[in-house]
């Protein structure tokens, strides 16, 4: 029993000693951490690839949405879905990727800035989404359609997938739908 509040006294004082160091550091030997002070994963795919499984995947869901005729509450939740992937899609766009170009565009204002529109036209959907507003989620999506194409001007007029095909709909229906 010694033994033990003998180990326990002295790792005591070590904890002590350490948070005694800790505190006398001045102000100018600390370092402020930010959001920015970790390491990040590289990405593992191409903005090229994200953009067709990702972007445009849940972009025409969306857009099917708001011209739909009637949604359900089911339908609501999967819009709901696609625009959450969107929104995350969108954080993942903007910082590159494995492609060719990607090191490139990523560093430039204007990739960054309709980077930031789709997050923006996305958290718009989102809301009308909430309030289920169907209306409001049309003209969200169809602000998103006028992102999306200026960005395409700007960095892929041509072929946007190139060769990587997007199936808008799955041969055997809405996996989400109850039949």
């Amino acid at each position: 029993m010694k033994r033990v509040k003998r180990c326990v006294g002295k790792t005591g004082f070590a904890v002590v000693a350490l948070l005694a160091a800790v505190v006398t550091v001045s102000a100018d030997d600390s370092i402020e951490a930010t959001q920015t002070d970790r390491e990040f994963i590289e990405m593992q795919t191409s903005v090229n690839a994200i953009m067709v499984a990702m972007v445009d995947w849940a972009a025409h869901e969306i857009w099917e949405a708001g011209y739909a005729e009637t949604l359900t509450g089911r339908n609501w939740l999967t819009t709901k879905q696609y625009a959450t992937e969107l929104l995350a899609a969108g954080t993942l766009v903007s910082l590159g990727g494995t492609g060719r170009a990607d090191p490139v565009w990523v560093v430039q204002d204007p990739w960054q800035v309709w980077t930031a529109r789709m997050i923006d036209d996305t958290k718009e959907i989102l809301a009308a989404i909430e309030e289920q507003d169907q209306a409001k989620l049309l003209a969200a999506g169809e602000k998103l359609v006028v992102t999306c194409e200026g960005c395409h001007a700007d960095y892929k007029p041509t072929t946007p997938t190139e060769g990587i095909l997007h199936v808008p709909h799955h041969e055997y229906g809405d996996p989400l739908a109850r039949q």
